[in-house]
């Protein structure tokens, strides 16, 4: 939002900072539990089991089936495919009953033991290379964590950002262990304090042994604190919401899965003979109905009352304490990739209108959110679509306090085996990663009365207009296009310029940023109406800004065509992998596109062939080298920068995050090379990356720049790309300070400067508004520090 109080701004934004310092701290937690990987040995409780994908046709084959089974693993329960947990000694009654069958896991606790060793593995290469003190790291995801690191990860949160994350402890399991939740928010301003914000709730680990919901809620909650500031739509996002995530809602069963049956479902309750209350049929909204069981044995045991259980009594009352501001939530489990809204409760339940439209648009847009960043597809359907599940968390999120509730189970899909609530830690990162997408769409669409989204211009080309286009999706509200404008801010000028934007269709709208000198900067945002009568300013609370510059390129490259990039280097053993330059094939390693803008489609990418797994075409048995062609820096001298895109991951597989992609440069056709960067970022995304050239070789007219990517440990999964390299200057080769056009800003230009400003010369109006005042004077002095 444009606003004219700038030194009011500073002074809130510095007090509210302050403020938020003070009460969103960290809390002292106490010693929680926790299984020595090192020395336990778990339970011998799977001896003789297999877990299969069954085929029933009748419902009285399903019956005898549940009569059989050790524990029933797909979302769904009902007449048809399903995958179940049972003893191998049935097998032989399946098939007397004409129950159909594959062997997805052969020995249940042969794989519970390789699943350990692994875990043992990866926590000591977590331990031999600790996280670092940020608010976000992807390594930490390599791997599964148990509650004393997920708690203590969320409380680092709160520790290194207390402005926007306040961690609580809002009540207690029944066997009183603590269940944590962390609150996201930007900090308070005059007109949008915190505590009138719509609140967006996030619970994982309902059902304690789908251990991929924690991982991915705390995936979600330190990315998003990370991404504030530097990602306007995060910022946007936290500025305008309070996001409450609970990691963990089921302490007790999740602590069982680590100390004694990995594969247990409900909380801990003592039932007489038996254990656990499946805490997602426990809860108040028609409780006591369909597909929830009575039998204390069963897997979705309803408990003896609505709201019998701590753990549902906890979550209930923190959602009662936001009132109406609590808008929406989101349940997150394991497995199946659904999307699933509500009702749920009985068969032949329906969502009413206008709410069901709107969860068919919401939950779809999402599956499309997902399916673009990782080619995964998620079901989106209504609950009762799948099968009936009354007393449910999400029924009863909507069904009794109106808000807008999504149930979402995670990866693997369903049928998947040996992943099913077991996965390879490998499918943590790239599951999270999805969900992150999906998460921020989820909260625009449920509390923003319009979404934005634009290309953020931070360095524009000076003297010349730049072309701003801006996409708005009607969300809550419907805006009116007529109303869309572009405000923009010159320099430390206050006054401001609308320009209406010109509709291009499909709620698209263009403006120009105004020409400005280079080193100016150009403040700008959005405002529009809606036909509630309501104005809409975008960002929010703050401005973009711009800075004006001068580009000079010497080199470019869009990897479209051919110009002499050569593939191979003296140490290259790479088996496979290696370097390509093609239109790539998808994968949770490697990009689906290149990163040109419009019609690129080519880059340099390690094969680039998706092949029939994740790990078939990727690096293995050593390195692959990608080497430029002769580059010029001469002609841009000691301002001339190399620029590239990349893309990189090592995340996954057996041996995630043990490699990394060595980028040199040599400024004497390869004879020697300089190291520029060692690479070791997952961001699942292209990274743009710039080096001044003449802080590491001299900048001459025989430049090379190559790209090593390797796979040296044990079962890593390498995929790396590179797109549109450059040599380029950027800056301001006459600094418009420098009046009398020496080269040199010294006493003679400010002495011109003066003599201008008095006789309201146009050279002195530096901020080009038109008047000569004190903003002229700021910005001469300005760009006159700026040297």
């Amino acid at each position: 939002m444009i606003r004219k109080n700038r030194a009011g701004l500073a002074l809130i934004a510095s007090l509210t900072l302050a403020a938020g310092a003070l009460h969103a701290q960290p809390i002292a937690l106490p010693e929680l539990p926790r299984v020595d990987l090192r020395t336990h040995t778990p339970t011998q409780m799977y001896t003789n089991q297999v877990v299969l994908s069954v085929r029933t046709a009748t419902q009285s084959q399903l019956d005898a089936l549940l009569g059989l089974v050790e524990s029933v693993w797909s979302e769904r329960t009902g007449v048809g495919l399903m995958d179940v947990q049972i003893n191998r000694s049935h097998l032989p009654t399946l098939t007397k009953l004409g129950i159909g069958y594959d062997i997805l896991i052969d020995d249940l606790q042969a794989h519970q033991a390789q699943r350990w060793a692994q875990m043992q593995r990866l926590e000591q290469l977590d331990n031999a290379q600790p996280r670092g003190a940020g608010v976000h790291s992807d390594a930490w995801f390599s791997n599964y964590k148990q509650f004393s690191d997920i708690i203590s990860y969320f409380n680092n949160i709160a520790a290194t950002r207390p402005d926007i994350a306040t961690m609580s402890d809002v009540g207690d399991s029944l066997e009183s262990n603590d269940i944590y939740a962390l609150t996201i928010t930007g900090p308070d301003v005059a007109w949008n304090p915190r505590d009138e914000r719509p609140v967006v709730i996030w619970n994982g680990g309902q059902h304690a042994r789908e251990w991929v919901s924690p991982m991915t809620v705390s995936y979600i909650a330190s990315k998003l604190v990370d991404d504030y500031g530097s990602d306007p739509r995060v910022t946007e996002i936290l500025n305008n919401t309070r996001i409450v995530i609970l990691p963990v809602i089921n302490p007790d069963g999740y602590l069982y899965t680590w100390s004694n049956d990995r594969y247990w479902r409900k909380n801990r309750r003592n039932n007489g003979g038996s254990f656990g209350v499946d805490l997602n049929r426990n809860w108040g909204y028609e409780w006591g109905g369909q597909g929830a069981s009575t039998s204390p044995n069963d897997d979705t045991y309803r408990g003896p009352g609505a709201f019998s259980e701590p753990e549902t009594q906890v979550l209930r009352d923190l959602a009662l304490t936001f009132g109406d501001d609590l808008v929406a939530h989101i349940d997150y489990h394991t497995y199946s990739q659904l999307i699933l809204w509500p009702f749920g409760y009985a068969e032949g339940v329906q969502t009413p209108e206008p709410d069901r439209t709107f969860f068919d648009e919401l939950t779809t847009a999402m599956s499309d959110e997902i399916l673009d960043v990782s080619g995964v597809f998620y079901n989106p359907i209504q609950s009762v679509d799948l099968y009936p599940a009354s007393g449910a968390c999400t029924d009863w999120f909507y069904g009794q306090l109106g808000a807008k509730s999504l149930t979402i189970e995670l990866r693997p899909a369903d049928g998947a085996g040996f992943g099913g609530f077991d996965p390879d830690p490998s499918v943590i990162l790239p599951t999270a990663r999805e969900n992150y997408e999906a998460a921020k769409l989820f909260v625009e669409r449920t509390t923003q009365p319009v979404a934005f989204d634009f290309s953020l211009a931070e360095i524009i080309e000076a003297d010349t207009p730049t072309t701003i286009t801006l996409s708005v999706s009607d969300v809550i509200a419907t805006h009116i296009p007529s109303s869309v404008s572009l405000s923009t801010r010159i320099g430390s000028s206050d006054a401001i310029k609308s320009t209406p934007m010109t509709a291009l269709g499909n709620n698209q709208y263009s403006a120009d940023l105004p020409a400005v000198p280079c080193g100016t900067v150009v403040h700008y945002g959005f405002l529009l109406e809606t036909t509630d009568g309501d104005t809409v300013d975008y960002p929010s609370t703050d401005e973009f800004d711009a800075l004006a510059q001068e580009f000079s390129i010497s080199f470019s490259d869009d990897m479209e065509t051919d110009t002499g990039w050569v593939v191979g280097g003296s140490g290259d053993s790479a088996s496979s992998g290696v370097w390509n330059r093609m239109d790539p094939q998808g994968t949770d390693a490697q990009p689906e596109n290149d990163h040109t803008p419009g019609t690129g489609t080519d880059c340099w990418v390690t094969d680039g062939l998706a092949g029939t797994s994740l790990g078939d075409r990727d690096i293995d048995g050593g390195a692959t080298t990608l080497t430029s062609p002769i580059l010029d820096a001469i002609a841009l001298g000691d301002d001339a920068e190399l620029v590239y895109w990349r893309w990189y991951s090592n995340n996954t597989g057996a041996s995630p995050n043990e490699d990394t992609m060595l980028v040199q440069i040599s400024n004497d056709v390869g004879n020697s090379w300089t190291t520029l960067e060692e690479v070791s970022e997952n961001a699942g995304d292209w990274v743009e990356t710039r080096f001044r050239i003449a802080d590491y070789v001299e900048p001459t007219d025989m430049i090379k720049v190559r790209f090593i990517a390797s796979d040296l440990g044990s079962g890593s999964i390498v995929e790396a790309g590179v797109d549109d390299l450059r040599i380029e200057a950027v800056g301001c080769s006459n600094n418009p300070a420098d009046l009398n056009g020496d080269g040199e800003l010294n006493f003679f230009d400010v002495s011109l400067f003066l003599a201008a400003f008095s006789n309201q010369d146009p050279v002195a109006d530096f901020n080009g508004d038109g008047s000569y005042n004190f903003f002229d004077v700021s910005a001469f002095l300005a760009a006159f520090s700026q040297g």
